[in-house]
């Protein structure tokens, strides 16, 4: 009994430090501008003033509008990239955590 309840509580205490360490590595992308100050319905300028410059910018061929991507720095040894989506007014749509081309994907492509 005694085994099984040293077994339990390592694999417990593996799980807390495992999950300190992924949150670490998120907690320093939450903190910057485009993740926290980006809202939807701003402006173009609105969002360069906060973000600065984009990496990139596409046109989508999926959906709507234009498509700014930001590398907000490396995880695991890959860029970590955060999408800004505008729609056809030149205001926010969409954001999230991957790339223009990881987001402007055809929705039919898997079915």
């Amino acid at each position: 009994m005694k085994k099984l309840t040293g077994f339990i509580g390592a694999a417990v205490a593996l799980a807390v430090l495992s999950g300190c360490t992924a949150y670490d590595r998120a907690e320093s992308f939450v903190t910057q501008p485009v993740v926290k100050d980006v809202k939807k319905g701003m402006t173009r300028d609105q969002v360069r003033q906060v973000a600065g410059p984009a990496s990139t910018e596409i046109t989508m061929v999926h959906a709507r509008g234009t498509c700014q991507t930001y590398v907000l720095g490396e995880r695991d040894g890959k860029p970590q990239t955060y999408f800004v989506s505008y729609n056809d007014t030149g205001r926010v749509m969409n954001y999230g955590f991957q790339s223009c081309k990881e987001y402007d994907t055809d929705p039919q492509a898997n079915q």
